[in-house]
């Protein structure tokens, strides 16, 4: 059997013939190639197969990135560290990218033979100097593993409630506007105008609904994602809550309003399309809840700088065991299969979301008399006409306009 090849690589010329020379002196080993620098080391190891690589770690080019070059250039080559540097982000840095051994320098020279014979026969080992660091990062990685493993299968879960949940929210207006479609189709005209219309009208809500639900879900997730505040420009309330009215145009329930005058000189930092959802999705939470005899109220206030925008309902209002928790995401008042309202348990934590983004914030309360009360708080400019609008100065630039913050 021919002797093992080996490749040594260090920059420093009187230290690399001394590797160089000890090396060769060991009947088992020949030096093969020896590189000055990372660069170098790579041009040698295309010369032909090794058995081993004794690298320096801190030569020009780096012994991660020659390590990493050799293990490209021939797969699963043993590599040895050689450093005088012991510290744990050096030695992590060098088993990354593939070495097995680390030597230090000024080890007995009996000992980086040995390492280098460990070495081709794919034993790992470390120098007595850094190996307790080594040990202790690995329980440290180790322990943030399994606390990674414990989030995955938690996320895993959820993902799979989500699913379900969505399968049958989903499915609710989708069943409800086939059923109605194919009444249409079998009687046509035989259908008596009134009944031709009420259908009309349940598959317009049912496509509301539906759109609705696509539309929270879409929001949650880019929301989540993106972990950025929002883009926001001064807002009239009365044209937010305009955008309110649209939204549930056809929805039979009586939703009471505001007083247009009293909101006329209000203006509150917002981006309307995502402030929109987060209020629509509130009402909506209201409707599902409350009675069909008794409004969604929504009402107005001005608290501390803030606008405050509140809907109300006289529905069985919050339990107490999910009053800290109306907000996470899939959390629904009445977890069961079987429950009588929809919603995909996304709606408030959406809510949530964006009036973060938006700087503001939104609390849920019980309602005197009974039913809920959720109340999203928006920065508010100042009234119309009043001067120069109020706002936090790291979060607006100096035109007065909403920045995303970085």
């Amino acid at each position: 059997m021919g002797r093992f090849r080996v490749l040594i690589a260090e920059d420093e010329a009187s230290l690399r013939e001394a590797l160089v020379e000890l090396v060769t002196a060991d009947p088992d080993l020949e030096v093969v190639a020896a590189a000055k620098d990372a660069f170098e080391a790579a041009e040698l190891a295309t010369g032909g197969r090794l058995d081993v690589a004794l690298l320096d770690v801190k030569m020009p080019g780096g012994g991660a990135h020659a390590a990493t070059e050799l293990r490209r250039i021939q797969p699963g080559l043993p590599i040895v560290a050689y450093s005088a540097y012991q510290d744990r982000a050096t030695v992590l840095e060098m088993l990354r990218a593939g070495a097995i051994s680390f030597v230090v320098k000024g080890t007995a020279p009996e000992a980086i033979l040995r390492t280098i014979h460990l070495a081709i026969r794919g034993e790992g080992s470390l120098s007595v100097e850094i190996t307790a660091d080594v040990v202790n990062e690995l329980a440290r990685l180790l322990q943030r593993s399994e606390a990674t493993s414990r989030q995955l299968t938690a996320l895993n879960q959820e993902r799979s409630e989500l699913l379900q949940v969505i399968s049958h929210e989903l499915f609710t207006p989708i069943t409800t506007i086939q059923g109605f479609a194919q009444t249409i189709a079998q009687y046509g005209s035989a259908l008596p105008p009134a009944d031709a219309r009420v259908l009309a009208e349940g598959m317009t809500r049912a496509t509301d609904r539906l759109r609705r639900l696509v539309g929270n879900v879409r929001t949650a997730a880019a929301l989540d994602r993106d972990h950025v505040r929002v883009a926001t420009v001064p807002t009239p309330l009365a044209d937010l809550l305009q955008r309110i009215r649209a939204e549930f145009a056809d929805t039979p329930r009586r939703i009471s309003f505001p007083d247009e005058a009293s909101v006329s000189s209000l203006r509150v930092w917002a981006e309307p399309d995502l402030a929109t959802r987060a209020v629509a999705t509130v009402v909506e939470n209201a409707l599902d809840f409350g009675p069909d005899e008794s409004p969604v109220e929504l009402a107005v206030a001005r608290e501390h700088g803030n606008v405050e925008l509140s809907v109300s309902d006289r529905g069985p209002g919050i339990p107490a065991e999910v009053h800290d928790r109306i907000f996470d995401p899939l959390t629904q008042v009445d977890p069961t299969a079987t429950r009588a309202h929809e919603g995909l348990g996304v709606g408030l934590f959406l809510a949530r979301r964006v009036m973060l983004g938006h700087g503001g914030d939104v609390r849920a309360e019980d309602r005197p008399g009974g039913g809920a009360r959720i109340v999203l708080s928006f920065l508010a400019v100042g009234d119309i006409g009043a001067g120069e609008p109020s706002f936090r100065g790291d979060e607006r630039d100096d035109r007065g306009e909403g920045v995303r913050a970085r």
